[in-house]
């Protein structure tokens, strides 16, 4: 049965990305799957003018077992027919539905561009933001399902200073919660410290990109 990859729906609320941004990344790769699609429509239709073209060469010059056996190709080929026609109309249908959702995150993502910023640049400049969101949600969601984030999410919480004082900030995180962190050099006593606020502010800092030159995905 002919049938859509995926449904607007699924499309604006369920595919990958709790930011504009990554969610403008993810329906880009939809949309290039689905335009290759278009072309491969194309493609057919001339593979299958020439099986014709060659089965008329063949019925004057060829031997009787290979014009059956093109005819048998052809007639396999035509017995789906309508149902490729089908899958390729609701392809175009979704290449619709795509174009029109990017239209729509375009409007809210564009004024958030950093001047001079490609597309793939500013996926990168959003990396830790969406993390950062997605990691949050996450936590939210574990907690009004049991009371409690999971350790492995508080782990990944700690991976960088943009979520682990996003977090604390939005009250998700205890505020006198520290991270813990060892000695550089692996040859020193092994120990462990607390990190104070004060320099994952400051890393966070330095992680930010004033310029297009400074880019770092985090998380």
């Amino acid at each position: 049965m002919a049938a859509k990859f995926n449904t607007e729906f699924n499309y604006r609320y369920q595919v990958i990305g709790n930011t504009p941004w990554e969610k403008i990344k993810t329906l880009k790769g939809f949309l290039e799957g689905r335009l290759r699609a278009a072309v491969l429509q194309e493609v057919g239709q001339l593979r299958h003018k020439a099986k014709i073209a060659k089965l008329k060469h063949l019925q004057e010059t060829g031997l009787e077992y290979e014009v059956l056996e093109l005819r048998a190709e052809i007639m396999e080929l035509e017995s789906f027919e309508a149902t490729e026609k089908e899958c390729y109309k609701l392809n175009q249908d979704e290449i619709k539905i795509l174009n029109k959702l990017l239209k729509e995150l375009y409007v809210i993502a564009e004024p958030t561009r950093i001047k001079g910023y490609t597309d793939e640049e500013m996926f990168e400049a959003n990396a830790a933001n969406e993390f950062t969101v997605t990691i949050g949600r996450e936590i939210q969601a574990e907690m009004i399902a049991n009371g409690r984030p999971s350790p492995a999410k508080i782990g990944n919480a700690m991976s960088n200073p943009y979520t682990w004082n996003a977090l604390k900030n939005i009250g998700l995180i205890p505020k006198e919660t520290k991270i813990l962190e060892g000695n550089i050099n692996p040859a020193l006593e092994i120990t462990l410290k607390v990190v104070e606020d004060e320099k994952l502010e400051n890393e966070k800092n330095i992680l930010k990109i004033p310029k297009k030159r400074r880019i770092h995905n985090v998380g």
